[in-house]
C-alpha cells in the first residue's frame, strides 16, 4: 500500500454561514490631506513670467537670479510666492502687475507676471507648489535633505562607544491621488560614522600588520 501526505502552507479560510453579515472596521494608514488653514484661499494661483530681453530655457539658474533682485518688490503684490522655471505660484490672485526692473552683472532686464489661473488639487503644478514648499519648510527648521528623506544634525544621538551618531529623520513622499494630493510621511534614522575615511584606513592596516599581513 502506498501512503500520501500533504503539507499545506497557507491558512484555511475561516468557515462563514452564507447568511452572515459583515462588520464595519476601521482602517488607518500614514496618508494625510493636506488644507489650508485660511478658508478665503482659493488655491494655488499660477502666474507666468516673461522677461525681456528672453531668458533661454537652459538659464534656470539667471531666472532665478533676476526674480530674487525684485524679490521684495514681488512680495508687495503677492506676500509669499515661489518660482519654478517659467512660472510664479502663490495663494493671492493679482489681476495685473506693473512690469519689473532688474540689474544682474551689469546686464538690464525687465520683466511681467501675468496671472493665468487657481490649479486644481489634481493638477501637477499643485503638487509641485507643495513639494518645494514642504522642502522650504524643512530646511527651515534645520532638517538636511537627503534624497527623499530630511534629517536633522542638531538632535543626533551619539553612540560614542562605536564612533556612530544617529540623525533622527522623517521620510515624507507627496503623492497624486484621484481626490488629490496625499502626505505621505513616516520615521527614520541616519547612521554616520565620526570617524573619517582616512583614520578608518589607518585602522585597518594597523590591523592587518599586527596580524603580519600586508600593510
Amino acid at each position: 500500500m502506498e501512503s500520501t501526505s500533504s503539507t499545506t502552507i497557507f491558512p484555511k479560510k475561516p468557515a462563514r454561514a452564507s447568511n452572515a453579515e459583515g462588520k464595519p472596521l476601521k482602517l488607518y494608514s500614514n496618508y494625510f490631506t493636506i488644507d489650508f488653514d485660511n478658508k478665503d484661499v482659493a488655491g494655488v494661483n499660477k502666474y507666468t513670467v516673461k522677461f525681456e530681453p528672453e531668458i533661454p530655457d537652459n538659464s534656470r539658474a539667471l531666472r532665478k537670479d533676476v526674480l530674487k533682485a525684485c524679490r521684495d518688490k514681488i512680495k508687495e503684490h503677492l506676500e509669499f510666492y515661489i518660482d519654478y522655471g517659467l512660472c510664479v505660484f502663490s495663494l493671492k490672485k493679482v489681476a495685473e502687475f506693473a512690469k519689473f526692473e532688474a540689474e544682474f552683472e551689469i546686464f538690464k532686464y525687465s520683466f511681467s507676471i501675468d496671472w493665468v489661473q487657481v490649479t486644481e488639487k489634481t493638477d501637477k503644478d499643485h503638487m509641485n507648489f507643495l513639494k518645494i514648499f514642504f522642502n522650504s519648510m524643512m530646511r527651515s527648521l534645520k532638517f538636511e535633505t537627503i534624497g527623499q528623506k530630511s534629517f536633522n544634525q542638531a538632535n543626533a544621538h551619539s553612540i560614542d562607544a562605536h564612533g556612530l551618531k544617529v540623525w533622527p529623520g522623517f521620510d515624507s513622499r507627496l503623492t497624486m491621488k484621484e481626490s488629490g494630493v496625499l502626505l505621505n510621511i513616516d520615521v527614520c534614522f541616519k547612521v554616520v560614522r565620526t570617524d573619517t575615511a582616512l583614520a578608518y584606513m589607518k585602522e585597518v592596516r594597523e590591523k592587518a600588520e599586527q596580524r603580519g599581513g600586508d600593510g
